[in-house]
């Protein structure tokens, strides 16, 4: 006979969510001491962007087994999610002093930090991640972003580089990059990064704001209208970009 934790894994396969949701539940009730169905519920609940609901499921995990480092990776996420930012902090704290090669833990921490507006110690975290994966694009990129914050423009470049480097079609690797060579004043290698992120995907809001008011920074109004347009046309309406093409274009 199927127990209710083998059905939820199987509903969760075959992405009936809810039904999964409701068998993890019953299973708990069924293991009152096994956490497994716990944080099952919890990562699903995360995982379908419902961050409050994740959380009651997962803390009685942690009051069965306090060092499940899934259970408390999973909390972190959803802490960072709801913008508890020094919560998430001390959950892949946690998980890091059980395991210090965990790259995603240094990842995440180091995502909470810069949210967080602690730039110094997401760098840190953000260069842990890239010695234990040399590869990781999104440490890469994340670094980047706080050299870029930071004012450390030639790091940062640096650090853009090697994200789309390491990760073929990393567009917003190109878009950041881009700002960065704003910021020193060269707009020919910020058009050419703009566009390069574009070549990857062509109805970005953010790139097609950037790249259209350069493009009228430099005299080529043409242009510069002609991104506006595209982003208008395929910018979801609330977006804050489409906002400012639409006032641009008055």
């Amino acid at each position: 006979m199927t127990s209710h934790l083998e059905q939820g894994i199987r509903f969760e396969e075959e992405e009936r969510y809810q039904e999964a949701i409701v068998e993890y539940g019953l299973a708990a009730q069924e293991e009152p001491d096994n956490p497994v169905p716990l944080i099952r519920k919890g990562a699903l609940l995360n995982e379908m962007g419902e961050f409050e609901l994740a959380l009651p499921p997962l803390n009685s995990a942690l009051s069965i087994d306090g060092g499940d480092l899934f259970a408390l990776s999973f909390r972190g996420d959803v802490y960072s999610s709801l913008q508890r930012y020094e919560e998430a902090i001390a959950d892949f704290s946690a998980v890091i002093a059980f395991d210090p090669y965990d790259v995603d833990a240094f990842y995440n921490r180091g995502l909470a930090y810069a949210n967080a507006d602690q730039a110094g110690r997401a760098i840190e975290d953000f260069s842990t991640a890239i010695q234990l994966d040399p590869h990781h694009g999104g440490a890469f990129n994340n670094r980047g972003l706080a050299y870029y914050r930071t004012g450390e423009y030639q790091a940062a470049l640096l650090d853009f580089t090697q994200a789309v480097t390491v990760r073929a079609g990393f567009a917003c690797s190109y878009t950041h990059r881009g700002r960065v060579y704003e910021a020193l004043g060269d707009t020919a290698k910020a058009i050419e990064d703009y566009t390069q992120a574009l070549a990857i995907s062509p109805a970005d809001p953010t790139t097609l704001f950037f790249r259209g008011t350069l493009y009228f920074a430099a005299n080529a109004e043409e242009k510069g209208r002609e991104d506006f347009e595209t982003l208008i046309e395929t910018a979801p309406h609330d977006n804050i970009f489409r906002a400012l093409a639409l006032k641009k274009r008055e």
